[in-house]
Order: structure tokens, then sequence, then C-alpha cells
């Protein structure tokens, strides 16, 4: 296996393209790219139909696939505010892919999405190791209801990448599948190999107070925690915190749900953080950004970018001790809340990486949601970085 990562910040379209394609034609040296992955900035909108193509017809590659995005990462940078396009290659001949395109519509009584196009795994299951990689449009796709499904018909098989970012309105991002422009849904790829995929998922929050169990919640709500008010239960924990902590809160709580209830103590990196959108006066209870149920174990958790930094450091830390065998080149999908408007300088992720694994190719894009999986399970995260790593 090989992993070549080649970009430009060049803003005229063809240059930048030619430019681009010559400095990884010359990097594969002939081999032809199995996978391809295409990450593009708006500035480049005007060329967008016909840019995958371009690319996938000139390397001659079997598969590629991408969207576009508010900023492109290679290798330690992470380029803010800058035109860009980066294309990720790997040349792998004993791995086996299966692209797939979703689309999604409502139900006749509009109340369930129901969702389309799924990829089979019958001539998929004899390499040992595996990664699906998906990436949505923002407005036609529903990452809530296609990762459970796509987790079930996939055995478990982890789940990377993201929702397409940088446009203003519908219609403005897009995807790229196979040479094709896609407007719609989300698009995907199921890989199977002989090489280990590793995943961190660092979600730059840590738990504060102590956990509840919600006993009511319909949706996105929840009502009650431990059979009380959750605003009741929220504002006793909050006056039990130190200063330092009660003036994060103020900055946004976040409320994390546990992905695994069968663990006796939970600890950073056990839960599924989503953000608290807001509260009700009259009833008590909050709104959060993922679907709930009663009986879940929850507790709210706080980030800045101290804690942010702290817990990518934790995360990479966990992985090297885990594993020992050297990484070939991996993706990185960030929150377009990370960067300099968290860390107040650039590039930090990014090179968070380098400085952990060396020089390694690396390739990602800033999106408005990031797929990894925690605890067994893939799902859609906010203010997360979603890294992937090829052993080699």
């Amino acid at each position: 296996m090989e992993i070549h990562v080649r970009h430009t910040n060049e803003a005229d379209t063809p240059r930048a393209v030619e430019s681009l394609l010559t400095e990884m034609t010359d990097a594969l040296q002939g081999k032809t790219p199995q996978l391809c992955f295409l990450f593009v900035t708006h500035h480049h909108e005007e060329h967008f139909s016909t840019l995958a193509g371009t690319i996938q017809s000139r390397l001659n590659a079997t598969d590629l696939l991408g969207c576009t995005t508010e900023a492109i990462i290679h290798d330690a940078t992470e380029c803010e505010g800058l035109p860009g396009i980066v294309l990720w290659a790997m040349a792998d001949t004993d791995a086996e892919f299966q692209t797939f395109h979703l689309q999604f519509e409502r139900d006749q009584d509009q109340e369930r999405i129901e969702c389309f196009g799924h990829p089979l795994i019958n001539s998929l299951n004899d390499r040992p190791y595996g990664a699906v990689f998906l990436f949505c449009e923002p407005y036609s796709s529903s990452p809530h209801v296609c990762l459970p499904q796509l987790t079930e018909s996939l055995n478990g098989t982890p789940i990377f990448g993201g929702v397409a970012s940088g446009g203003i309105g519908p219609g403005e991002s897009c995807l790229f599948l196979n040479g094709e422009k896609i407007d719609f849904g989300a698009v995907g790829v199921v890989y199977r190999g002989e090489h280990r995929v590793r995943p961190i998922v660092s979600q730059g929050c840590r738990p504060i107070g102590h956990t509840f169990v919600i006993t009511r919640a319909e949706r996105n709500i929840i009502y009650e925690l431990g059979g009380r008010p959750t605003m009741t239960q929220f504002r006793e924990m909050f006056e039990d915190l130190g200063e330092e902590d009660q003036e994060l809160v103020r900055q946004g709580p976040h409320l994390g749900v546990v992905t695994n209830e069968y663990k006796n103590e939970f600890q950073r990196g056990d839960f599924l953080v989503s953000n608290v959108l807001g509260s009700d006066p009259e009833t008590g209870a909050i709104a959060v950004s993922q679907p709930v149920r009663a009986g879940r174990t929850v507790q709210f958790h706080v980030r800045d970018s101290v804690t942010a930094d702290e817990d990518l450091l934790l995360m990479i830390e966990q992985d090297q001790k885990l594993y020992q065998e050297s990484v070939q080149g991996a993706l990185l999908f960030n929150c377009n809340g990370r960067g300099e408007r968290l860390f107040g300088t650039p590039h930090h992720d990014a090179e968070a990486l380098r400085k952990a694994y060396g020089e390694i190719p690396l390739a990602g894009f800033f999106a408005q949601g990031e797929i990894g999986p925690l605890g067994g399970r893939s799902y859609l995260h906010g203010f997360t970085t979603s890294i992937v790593l090829f052993e080699e």
C-alpha cells in the first residue's frame, strides 16, 4: 500500500488542477490509485461540475470521492481562508472498494426519513480490516438516520467522514463520486484491505459535576433527570462547580451521553457529546443536538481550547499505547469550529498528528459535522476531530 497527498492553494482552477495532477502523477510513478479523496474550497465553484471527472480520468483512478469545504487540510497545515484543493491517493491492489450513493426521502406521513442506497457486504468479507468513508450534503441528508443503518448492515465497520461545508445555503455545497458532481444525499465507499484502520475521535470536552439518568425524554428534548426537572438538576450541579468551570458553562454547556452503559465508571471519551441548544423555563426541559431516550446515563461537559488540546493529546497517547505498528498515512476530518477559531493559532490538530506520527501523508477538510466511531458505533459529532490512521 502507498498513500500520497498533493495540494494546491492556486486560485486559478486550470492552473491549480494541472499543478496538482503533475505532482501526483510524479509521486505515483506509474502506479494506478485504487482510491482517491478530493476536497476543494468554494473558490473553484465554477469548475465543480468537471473537476472530479478531470482528475479521475487523468490519474486513471478506480474510485474517487469527496466534497466541497470551507478549508482544506494537508500534511501539517490547515489552510483556513485560502483557496485550496487537496488530493489523497491510495495505491493498494490487495484492497477492495465499493462505492455508494445514499438518498433520503420522508415517508407519506412526513414523520420519518427513509434512506436508500445502502452498500452490500457480500463480496467484501474476506479482508481482515475495513472502514467506511461517508460525505454528506448538508441540506438533503440525515446522518442520524443513515449511520445506525450503515453500522448494522456493515456489521459494525467504523464510519468516518463529514458534512460538506463552505456553502451559505442549499445547493451551494456538493459531493463528488467517480467523476460526477452530486448535489444531494451522501456518497461513500466501503474499504476492505490488509492494513489496519485505527480511529482517533477527539471531542475536545471534559465532564463536569456527576452523572444523571434520563427519566423522561422525547426526541431531542430532555424533560427530567433522575425524576426531577432537567434545569433543576443543572442549576444545583452548576452551584457546586468551581469558578473556572462555571465560566466555561456560561460560554455554552454540552451534554454527554454514555456510549457503553456496562462500564462501572465513566471518564472522558466514554460519552457522545451533544450541544445544549436551549431550555424551556416553564417545563425545565433542555434541547440537545442529538436524539436521546429515557434510561441513558448522561453528564454535562465543558469545552475550551485547553481542554480540546488536552483531549486530542490524550486520544493520541491512548492510540500509541494500544498499537505499536507504524502509520502509513492519515485522514483528518475537522470541525469548522476548531482551527484558529478555537485555538487562536493555526494548524493545531494537523501539527499534533505530524508531531506524534512523523511526516506521514495527511489530508482532510473542515466540516460542519464530523463522523467517527465511539464505543463500537459511529456518530455525527460537533466541534470534533475525527482521524483515520492507516497502518503500514
